[in-house]
């Protein structure tokens, strides 16, 4: 009996969906390498049982990697061998990073849908978003199809081409969207000025993603690593609350009293407005990642520590999300405000509270 391979592999595998690997074989002992291109990743020698060895946890370890090479797809080679290192054979696991258990065939899904599980997005006027797919050999076009309020104040459309793509190889590219470009360029389509944006859907070879323009500035906002492992923005209409606390300790020296050991912890609080239950499900994803950023013009790293996502599906109650962040950086930072056109307490038009 030779040795070969048990558990079928799909072409493209997501990370999550590789469980144990099964090989049947008539040697004592098989050793096994992983290897990306010509880097290995992990070496393991493995014993016979009844004529069969298991591959256990090989998951985790691509998933490890991945994120620490900033990788979404990977074409890994499994070598198996003999105890003396004479290659018997090997496979490839086309490796498409993702940490949810998703109910799709990797090659499907990333065939037919942006790297992201919302099909939809609620995004301010004037923001920018990144959309990334999967793909093969091809070329296509990033198409932009506009919904407006035109001159006249009637409600309008237009597709505009935003950029055409080639790609030579598999792999995953970003597509940045923005909103500024959009308007620029359905302005000189539409021929003349428009009124407002309302929504647009970008489009890219059967993938589709809507963006419904609103007009609120984010309380806050980040840019993180989704289950994925690409970078999105998720914004919040949110209000946050700002906690200092400090510890320290003190001496009476000389009469004195003086104050050593002294470290102070700066945290935010936030609580959404209320989501959608899609919109929550995937907020999930920024609670959940191993790489969290402040989406300003520092993009410093920061991190959640504390954290509730409430997701229900009775029609009277509202989808809210609750954490605590701070930065990743001990030191503390300096914050006056998350929003950039605060003028004072009272907003326009006033809203009175009591008669």
């Amino acid at each position: 009996m030779a040795t070969s391979l048990i558990t079928q592999i799909p072409i493209f595998v997501f990370s999550s969906q590789i469980g144990d690997i099964e090989l049947s074989t008539d040697q004592d002992v098989i050793e096994i390498t992983l290897e990306d291109g010509l880097t290995e990743i992990y070496r393991s020698k493995l014993y016979a049982f009844d004529g069969k060895v298991t591959i256990v946890n090989i998951g985790e370890v691509i998933e490890q990697y991945m994120r620490a090479q900033k990788q979404t797809f990977v074409a890994f080679t499994l070598y198996y061998n003999k105890a003396d290192g004479t290659n018997i054979s090997s496979f490839n696991i086309n490796t498409l990073y993702c940490s949810l258990v998703l109910d799709a065939e990797a090659g499907v899904f990333g065939s037919f849908n942006f790297l992201s599980t919302l099909t939809a997005k609620r995004v301010p006027r004037d923001s920018t978003d990144y959309l990334w797919l999967f793909h093969g050999q091809g070329t296509g076009q990033v198409k932009a199809h506009c919904v407006f309020i035109d001159e006249n104040g009637e409600t309008a459309n237009a597709t505009v081409t935003l950029r055409s793509l080639v790609t030579d190889d598999i792999g995953v590219t970003r597509i940045v969207v923005n909103q500024a470009l959009i308007n620029t360029m359905l302005k000189r389509a539409w021929g003349a000025e428009i009124s407002k944006l309302m929504s647009y859907t970008i489009e890219y070879n059967n993938r589709f993603m809507t963006y419904y323009v609103v007009d609120f500035m984010p309380d806050v906002s980040f840019t993180f690593k989704n289950c994925f492992n690409v970078d999105e923005i998720a914004y919040f209409n949110a209000i946050t609350t700002t906690k200092t606390k400090v510890n320290r300790s003190t001496a009476v020296v000389g009469g004195r009293h003086l104050f050593y050991d002294q470290s102070v912890d700066k945290t935010y609080e936030v609580e959404s407005a209320p989501l959608t239950s899609d919109e929550a499900y995937w907020v999930e994803q920024l609670l959940m990642s191993h790489s969290v950023r402040l989406n300003d013009s520092s993009l410093l790293d920061v991190i959640i520590t504390d954290s509730t996502c409430e997701i229900s599906d009775n029609d009277e109650q509202l989808n809210k999300v609750k954490f605590t962040w701070q930065f990743a950086m001990k030191t503390p930072h300096l914050m006056k405000s998350f929003r950039e056109d605060t003028n004072g307490i009272f907003t326009e038009p006033y809203n009175q509270t009591f008669n």
